[in-house]
């Protein structure tokens, strides 16, 4: 252990008093003293500054925002918590703990954490964050060299892409220029990490199915637990680890042992990101990422926050492989950007504190032919009999070299892990359109639906007109408790919209897709239509309402009763009613049409 490390161990080990530093104090002390420090430094009402800013020109240091912190925590264990989470100050102090804290302020922000202040969470990963961006410009992050793209070129003769042929998926040989794009992605993600999330046990174990209880395991478990609630970084990761031992950790682990299932999935999954959590606190950035990557974020009786949990542990990886210095293991990630944009921020953090491609596209690599790369492995993600049945279609002589591929590298789902349909909408923008809109032919149903809802995200016309003055929009996009790719889409901006010249013909030419054979492509084909909202679609959807597709076993059900359910002639009548109130401003953005 290096002696940074060491010290920062000593600093994560809990105090002697572990609740506070400076002693019990009453509540109204507490409070007063919190509420004079965020007033003095005007942390209340930042404005166009930090409250890093604010607190250096006051005088507030980490330390002081610590024992402020600590004081009001002592003080909770004695009164009643709402009143903490009640305080305004609370808040401040955690938002100024995030830009000036430093992982060994930890212990405070995971007490108040398991007391149900849930802002502390927030600030911690901040303060993580930038633990990161202080590691990124030491990381090694250099692009794909051509020695490199040259070697992983010769390395995909016996790769096939998937194309649709009469409605049949089969395998044949890239082009020339496909190869390119795919040996630039191939090389770039050469040294990737596993998937987040996608690790296979030895046992996975089940819910249905719990193994016996095991008393030292619940001591050892319950004590991880407990050292974090108290702010003991140490005790976590030493009990958590004497836990995952127990069930075969670092090897793979015995599930089938475990007996102990959360709504979220097993026991031990928890404990891999908590100790994830511990093991980046104390500067082991190695196993941190090996666990953010193999907790299993589902994998219990019920899918709520599965998609916060991934995106924590995605986020967790990234961290990781910054701060053990290579940025490559984290190329599929990034390509994520699971966090979508930050054009909300008032002041937005530099490429260094955001986890998408931005750090990528800024170290020189082309992250849009990464995404075309990525997406010639669409289809890959198929069932694994209905994969090799589209490879054995594949013409000789590559139907055998791509079959033995396969059985030597699995599926090469890239385009699936990388969501590299939607990437390629968000940062290609208008060229997107016709990219996504030439392939949509080659696709498989799933990726074809997705190409569909992309090419809809970019073109999405909103309900004003971006270059009329006399209006004023705000983009709110959409919300959902379900991570999915961001694609930003042109209409947020008059430079960018699509106008009723250039939407026309993209319409036009979706609107095959509303009498194909898959029912999920036409409904998806009619969601897109209506995002685009041109009046030359409305002939092909009139002719879709009574599309006959109905869900086998599923009613939609409300006060009226329950019925058969129509997806297809849903989306269909919800996308004529969107474009006839578009239309109805059709005059007004003629009026405002620019050449470009």
């Amino acid at each position: 252990m290096t002696p940074a490390a060491f010290a920062l161990v000593l600093a994560l080990a809990p105090a002697a008093a572990s609740t506070s530093t400076s002693g019990q104090v009453s509540w109204d002390s507490a409070a007063k003293a919190a509420r004079a420090a965020v007033e003095r430094a005007g942390l209340a009402h930042p404005g166009q500054q930090t409250r890093a800013e604010l607190a250096g020109a006051a005088g507030l240091g980490r330390a002081d925002v610590v024992h402020v912190l600590e004081d009001m925590v002592a003080a909770c264990n004695a009164t009643s918590c709402p009143a903490l989470a009640q305080e305004p100050a609370t808040g401040h102090l955690l938002d100024t703990l995030g830009e000036i804290g430093l992982p060994a302020d930890a212990p405070v922000l995971l007490r108040l954490e398991a007391i149900g202040i849930y802002s502390a969470e927030r600030s911690l990963e901040a303060i993580l964050t930038r633990a990161m961006a202080d590691a990124v410009p030491k990381a090694r992050c250099a692009p794909p060299t051509r020695t490199e793209v040259a070697a992983a070129r010769l390395a995909l003769a016996d790769f096939a892409v998937l194309r649709r042929h009469g409605g049949v998926l089969r395998g044949e040989a890239p082009t020339s220029a496909e190869l390119d794009d795919l040996a630039y992605f191939f090389a770039a993600v050469t040294d990737a990490g596993p998937v987040v999330g996608g690790a296979v046990e030895a046992s996975p174990g089940s819910p249905l199915t719990p193994a016996a209880p095991d008393p030292e395991n619940d001591r050892l478990a319950a004590a991880a637990s407990d050292a974090r609630a108290r702010g003991d970084v140490l005790g976590l990761v030493q009990n958590g680890r004497a836990y995952l031992a127990r069930l075969g950790f670092p090897g793979p682990l015995q599930g089938s042992a475990e007996s102990h299932w959360a709504w979220g999935g097993a026991r031990y999954s928890y404990v891999f990101r908590d100790l994830a959590l511990g093991a980046e606190l104390l500067g082991d950035p190695a196993l941190a990422g090996e666990l953010y990557r193999r907790a299993d974020p589902g994998g219990g009786m019920c899918g709520t926050s599965v998609s916060y949990r991934w995106s924590e542990q995605v986020r967790g990886a990234i961290r990781s492989a910054e701060r053990a210095g290579d940025c490559r293991v984290a190329v599929p990630e990034r390509l994520l950007d699971v966090d979508g944009p930050r054009d909300m921020v008032p002041k937005p953090a530099p490429d260094s504190m955001d986890y998408g491609p931005a750090r990528l596209a800024s170290a020189g690599f082309d992250v849009q032919r990464m995404y075309r790369g990525a997406l010639l492995t669409a289809g890959r993600d198929a069932e694994p009999a209905e994969l090799r049945a589209a490879l054995e279609r594949t013409p000789e002589p590559l139907r055998s070299a791509a079959l033995a591929r396969l059985g030597r590298r699995g599926s090469e789902a890239w385009e699936a892990r990388v969501h590299a349909i939607e990437g390629l909408a968000d940062v290609a923008g208008r060229a997107a359109l016709t990219e996504l809109g030439h392939i949509l032919p080659d696709l498989a149903d799933g990726p074809r639906q997705r190409a569909l809802e992309a090419i809809g995200a970019v073109a999405n016309r909103p309900s004003w007109d971006p270059c009329d003055p006399n209006e004023a929009g705000i983009y709110l996009g959409s919300f959902s408790s379900q991570w999915s790719r961001h694609v930003a889409s042109l209409g947020e901006r008059c430079d960018t919209a699509l106008r009723l010249h250039e939407s026309a013909p993209l319409a036009r030419s979706l609107t095959q897709w509303l009498s194909d054979e898959d029912p999920g492509t036409r409904e998806a084909a009619a969601v897109a239509l209506g995002k685009i909202g041109h009046r030359d679609a409305l002939p092909a959807l009139r002719a879709r309402q009574r599309d006959p597709y109905t869900p086998d076993g599923q009613r939609r059900c409300d006060e009226a009763g329950c019925r058969r359910f129509f997806p297809v002639r849903e989306a269909v009548r919800e996308a004529i009613a969107t474009i006839r109130e578009l239309s109805a401003q059709d005059a007004r953005w003629r009026r405002n049409d620019r050449p470009r």
